[in-house]
This record gives structure tokens, sequence and C-alpha cells, in this order.
């Protein structure tokens, strides 16, 4: 399977399976430091490349496709999860904006790897079965994905800044 990939391909592929790795990670390790900052910034390198050589990969369909419809969403959650850390002051919420866009963007990255999966291991015979196999696989992974990301979402900043008050002026919380 890898000996007739493209370079393209080969590079998406390669970046998908260590963006994969890098965003389990990611999920599990803490939110802060200089850990997570690095492994923030290849992640994010590393999917903008991924989403630039999902759109030179088309022996899919052999032409323009919902892969390719995702690769540019997924670009655009990818740069709305950096904006608030590039900006001067941040926003008061921009640990919230961060997480949600750059949390979603990896369901993005898992659904499209485990479709490609399955398309090429289910025998589907119709573009019709591929599309209903599609669907299916992005509706149940959103729907996990939905779960988690609201589970682990971070605390907003105002509960953050109410507790730190309550806790200088030592009433019990």
């Amino acid at each position: 399977m890898i000996a007739h990939l493209t370079p393209a391909g080969a590079i998406h592929v390669v970046l998908a399976m260590l963006c994969l790795l890098v965003g389990f990670i990611q999920f599990l390790r803490p939110k802060r430091g200089a850990a997570h900052r690095a492994r923030g910034y290849f992640y994010v390198y590393a999917m903008l490349v991924l989403d630039a050589a999902t759109l030179l990969v088309y022996r899919f369909t052999g032409q323009f496709n919902a892969f390719h419809v995702a690769a540019i969403v997924n670009f655009t959650l990818i740069v709305l999860a950096i904006v608030p850390l590039l900006c001067n002051p941040r926003s008061a919420n921009w640990r919230t904006t961060h997480y949600y866009f750059i949390a979603w963007s990896y369901p993005s990255l898992i659904s499209a790897g485990v479709i490609n999966v399955v398309a090429r291991l289910v025998p589907l015979t119709t573009r019709g079965q591929v599309g209903l196999m599609a669907l299916l696989v992005s509706i149940v992974i959103t729907a996990i994905a939905y779960i988690l990301i609201r589970k682990y979402r971070p605390a907003s900043e105002a509960t953050t800044m109410a507790t730190g008050l309550v806790e200088q002026s030592g009433l019990p919380s």
C-alpha cells in the first residue's frame, strides 16, 4: 500500500500518523508548560502541512471530494485555534477559544483516518455505500468527541478568577 503512494500521499500518511500520536499525548497530558507548547507547535505545523498535502491527493476518488472539504475545514480550525495565542493582549477567554478550535481538529483527523481505513478494508462496491459508511463513522466519532471535549474543557476564566479571589480572601470555598 505504501509503495504506490505519491510524495504528497506519503507526506500525508506519515504526518497523519504522527499527528494522531501527538494529539493523543496532548489530550492526556497537562495543558500548560513548555512540553505542551512544543507538542502543540509540532501538531499545528504538521496539521497545516497535512491539510495542504490532502489537497494534492486525488487517488481515492480521482476528483475533489469530501476529504478535501474536511481538510479546508480542519485548516480553518487550526488557524482559529492559533489566532488567540498571537493576539496581544490576549482576550479574557483565549484559553477556551484555543481549546475548542484545537480540540475539534483532532476528531476530524480521527474520522478521516477511520473512513480511509474502513473504505479500503471493507468491500464497499458503490459510492453510496462509501458515503453512508463515512456518514456513520463521522456521526459516531463526532458524538464521542462532543462528550470528551465538553468533559475536559478548561475552567472558564471567570470561574478561575473568582476562585482565586475567594482563596486570597481566606473564605472557605
